[in-house]
């Protein structure tokens, strides 16, 4: 009941960022604005504060059980979606955008802030760890969906999400204290994530045109399989293999994020079906309001 309750006062919030962008008080320089905080100051320091945690003798092996199995579900869904976009006979640029739609899941602006809600910093932790696999294969496997003539620019992989989430990492294995005054800072500026990120999807669901809904099939399948077939999956597996509580949960809540607005972003870069892909994030953003939380009643 707890954990439904804390998931419902996020999309309490994300329901006032929808209200804020139709008044006119969240506009498209505010949204940048407020996706720029989230990324450069508000997720890292999050991450940063959480990272302070006390070490205990499990979260050694949920941290590499976490990588694990993080690792190997990019392996599996990649495979998935390259075989059933076969079966479909989708188009080739269609066919990528699905597959990055499935795999690439929304880890900064819901992961962190639904992880931190349901299990506080150490949460937040573990998701970090996700998010710097997340970071890695984007950077790479994923913007060569894109663009296959792309060159993989390393130089991308060392954006603040990364650089915050291993300096996370490096924190806690070495127990390094942060100074109070300094600890203190960062965590009250990490707060304004969970808010700020709720009312950034909220004001960007406020664009979606209803129309959209009903215009593609492959929309619904591929919400279908991003939002209940994986997360579903991988529970049930992680808990067949007795992987704990912890490890099934942040593994299986990260595996029912909506698609990542990255997907968005890299198709209008690339001119890869572009439509297909926007309505894709805007889509899963708006049902996961229904799944997320019937995955976390049912499977966690």
């Amino acid at each position: 009941m707890e954990a439904a309750n804390q998931i419902f006062i996020l999309f309490i919030i994300m329901f006032i960022g929808v209200i804020a962008k139709k008044q006119g008080i969240i506009n498209e320089n505010v949204e940048k604005s407020m996706s720029t905080l989230l990324i450069r100051i508000g997720m890292p320091a999050m991450v940063l504060s959480a990272s302070s945690i006390a070490y205990s003798s499990e979260i050694l092996p949920n941290m590499l059980s976490i990588f694990l199995v993080t690792a190997v579900s990019y392996i599996v869904i990649i495979g998935f979606g390259m075989i059933s976009s076969s079966l479909f006979k989708f188009e080739k640029n269609t066919a990528n955008v699905y597959i990055s739609l499935i795999v690439f899941a929304n880890v900064g602006f819901m992961g962190y802030p639904v992880a931190r809600a349901l299990y506080g910093e150490i949460g937040v932790f573990y998701t970090s760890i996700v998010n710097l696999i997340f970071s890695v294969m984007m950077w790479t496997y994923g913007i060569l969906l894109y663009n296959s003539k792309e060159k993989i620019n390393f130089k991308s992989l060392t954006n603040i999400g990364t650089i915050s989430s291993l300096l996370g990492i490096v924190l806690f294995l070495l127990q390094v204290s942060i100074p109070a005054p300094i600890l203190s800072a960062l965590d009250l500026t990490g707060r304004i994530t969970t808010p700020l990120s709720m009312l950034l999807i909220g004001a960007l669901i406020a664009n979606l045109k209803i129309k959209a809904l009903f215009s593609d099939w492959k929309i619904y399948w591929t919400s279908f399989i991003k939002l209940l077939f994986i997360p579903m999956v991988t529970a049930l597996l992680l808990k067949l293999l007795n992987f704990n509580d912890i490890v099934v949960s942040i593994c299986t809540i990260m595996a029912a994020m909506p698609s990542a607005a990255t997907n968005a972003i890299f198709a209008n870069e690339f001119d890869v079906n572009p439509t297909f892909a926007s309505v894709g994030v805007f889509i899963t953003t708006l049902l996961c309001i229904i799944t997320l939380p019937l995955i976390i009643y049912f499977f966690i």
